[in-house]
């Protein structure tokens, strides 16, 4: 399965109010529950990070190589594709930073 933030943030969300609500009334238990889903979240949450950093830096990469290459071939015409995909790996980096 891969990370989702949406999924995470609502592991988070939940968590927190089965550990709330657990505390509240003095149900262990629940507490528990929500205090384990709630850390689930976390960590979907810094695996989405993960996946969506490398996939930027993929992108980054991809973009400096095939502009380089371009340059030495003296193609010109793909020029605006490879430098738009290596801001776009640089812009993704910075997000999931």
């Amino acid at each position: 399965m891969d990370p989702s933030r949406t999924m995470s943030k609502k592991d988070q969300f939940v968590g927190s109010v089965k550990e709330n609500t657990g505390a509240a009334v003095g149900n262990e238990s629940l507490e528990a529950r929500g205090k384990a889903q709630n850390n689930a979240g976390d960590v979907q949450e810094t695996a989405a990070n993960v996946q969506g950093y490398v996939q930027g830096a993929a992108d980054q990469v991809a973009g400096a190589v095939k502009g380089a290459y371009n340059s030495l071939t003296g193609n010109t015409t793909e020029e605006v594709g490879n430098k738009f995909q290596r801001k776009k790996g640089e812009a993704q980096k910075e997000y999931n930073s």
